[in-house]
């Protein structure tokens, strides 16, 4: 069974390599006359342009690599059938599932490296080609921005603060209103401070006021120095637009909470880091599906054929990919069921027909 392993493995790597380097190359190609007007219209050195195309390409790679393991599938294994190999392993004894079982695994080998490719290489190669074309194409430095103004930030409890001047290098900030209200929106304390500060991982606020309210009265205290409780420290106000293959899970999960503290909408965001991992175990979910289509094939088995069911489930897929993103950004259903919509119910079909499969 090792020889019939380590065969089946060999004709499946061949078509699986050669269609991801060629998708993501001609994605590279295609990018690079898109373009062509704005590097030409800045002058960039063709190295610099190569270089900035070259670190993007592990990223168009990935995009391209579910239709890469659909077509690898039905090349080897179509293949197979159709020369007869998988009748003689039949007849030598050899049950299906075992085949099947053994492209399974080789699935389950791409998602463990399509998991580390997002979030170990990727995001280090997709920040390196957004410097290339910040500081070689573009000719910018990368300025981090740390002054902000008119911030209005949600607090836990029903509560929300405003600043109007915020440096996030210095850990200052001036001209701070903190609202708490109940339940009804009736404003219950309010503090109100000329200027504070970041000390020993604490905020503190000076020359202030702090108001209780009690029905239609408030009482009113004055304070030099006032220690609160923010769940935010100043570099948390840094924020930097990024795209989501430039962070790796952990650091997209910090950037939603950035969002969520800024009162900036994360829906979508949500979103996409859900889909991120729906994406990765979409490589199972071609298999289930480009299998026994592989074995039904048989002798009517050919590339041409083969390559058009792949365009046609390419573009099923993510059109309900893309319909359940929708669905999910309006609020129709949650995020993650958005996400993951297209691999429940292309799982569901693919486990329906690999049932069906005659052992």
């Amino acid at each position: 069974m090792k020889i019939i392993t380590r065969y089946i493995i060999k004709e499946y790597l061949k078509p699986f390599l050669l269609s991801a380097l060629s998708f993501g190359g001609l994605v590279l190609i295609s990018e690079f006359f898109r373009e062509l007007n704005y590097y030409m219209e800045k002058k960039a050195a063709i190295t610099d342009v190569f270089e900035y195309l070259l670190f993007n390409l592990p990223w168009w790679i990935i995009q391209v690599l579910p239709v890469a393991v659909l077509l690898a599938v039905l090349f080897s294994l179509g293949g197979l059938v159709k020369r007869g190999e998988i009748i003689a392993l039949k007849a030598s004894g050899v049950n299906l599932w075992k085949i099947i079982i053994i492209y399974l695994s080789i699935a389950l080998v791409i998602v463990f490296s399509d998991i580390i490719l997002r979030e170990k290489v990727i995001p280090y190669a997709v920040k390196r080609a957004e410097k290339v074309r910040t500081e070689k194409i573009n000719k910018k430095k990368v300025q981090e921005k740390t002054e902000y103004r008119n911030i209005v930030v949600s607090l836990p409890n029903n509560g929300r603060m405003t600043v109007s001047y915020l440096d996030a290098k210095e850990g200052n900030i001036n001209r701070v209103i903190i609202d708490y209200y109940d339940d009804d929106f009736n404003l219950i304390n309010q503090v109100v401070s000329e200027k504070g500060y970041w000390q020993n991982d604490t905020w503190i606020l000076e020359n202030g006021i702090q108001r209780v309210f009690t029905e239609k009265l408030f009482e009113e205290t004055r304070f030099d120095q006032k220690e609160v409780s923010l769940p935010f420290k100043p570099k948390d106000f840094v924020y930097i637009k990024l795209r989501p293959e430039q962070m790796s899970t952990k650091d997209y999960k910090n950037y939603i909470k950035q969002l969520q503290i800024l009162g900036i909408p994360e829906e979508k965001d949500v979103i996409r880091l859900y889909t991120r991992w729906s994406s990765v175990f979409s490589h199972i979910i071609v298999m289930l599906i480009a299998i026994p289509f592989a074995f039904g094939l048989g002798k009517y088995h050919s590339k041409v054929i083969s390559f058009t069911f792949a365009l046609i489930f390419a573009f099923v897929y993510w059109g309900v990919q893309a319909m359940g993103q929708s669905l999910g950004e309006n609020g129709v259903i949650s995020p993650l069921l958005s996400a993951w919509l297209g691999n429940i119910m292309f799982g569901i079909i693919g486990l329906v027909l690999i049932g069906r499969v005659r052992k």
